[in-house]
């Protein structure tokens, strides 16, 4: 049984940080987590959204034009300069989660953080369960994000969140 123990989590950015697989550990990572500050997404939450916005700017929301953090040339990625990749969640809490072991991570956006309206509260939940098909063990981890609108600074935001993680393709045969 695979058990969310068995896989390392960091508050900052609710990384997914080490997924073991018949021993060996399939995900791109750093070892410290102040290398997540300064290096790639590896394993981050990204958000507020995910890829880039050209030139900045959102349009015709609420309204109106918010200009976002330009950290990609003239765009904006990621979330920006300190998307929600590099921020400090509440977590990992244990739960149950439809009945598999998991944790849950909880962050709140401001409103105005890198531009956007509106505050936010992002829940992510990563469970951890094993799956036989046709014969073959798998180990599978699941992430759900949630996102609440809780502030009442605008009518409106913008919002799309993934994971980043980074997964080295291999294939591992249990000796018999």
């Amino acid at each position: 049984m695979a058990h969310v123990s068995d896989i390392t989590f960091l508050s900052q950015g609710a990384i997914i940080q080490e997924f073991k697989v018949a021993g060996h550990n399939i995900v791109q990572s750093f070892p410290t987590s102040e290398q997540y500050l300064t290096g790639p997404f590896f394993g981050e939450t990204i958000g507020r959204v995910a890829n880039r916005i050209k030139d900045g700017v959102v349009d015709n929301l609420n309204g109106k034009s918010y200009s976002l953090a330009q950290n990609n040339g003239k765009n904006h990625l990621h979330g920006g300069n300190q998307g929600w990749g590099k921020k400090k969640f509440s977590g990992p809490h244990p739960v149950d989660r439809n009945g598999r072991e998991g944790v849950k991570f909880v962050y709140l956006s401001p409103d105005g953080e890198e531009g956007y309206p509106g505050t936010v509260e992002l829940r992510v939940w990563y469970t951890a369960y094993d799956d036989q098909e046709d014969n073959v063990s798998k180990r599978i981890l699941e992430a759900e994000y949630e996102v609440e609108f809780v502030g009442n600074e605008c009518d409106e935001t913008a919002v799309n969140v993934t994971n980043h993680r980074c997964v080295v393709l291999a294939t591992f045969w249990d000796e018999c």
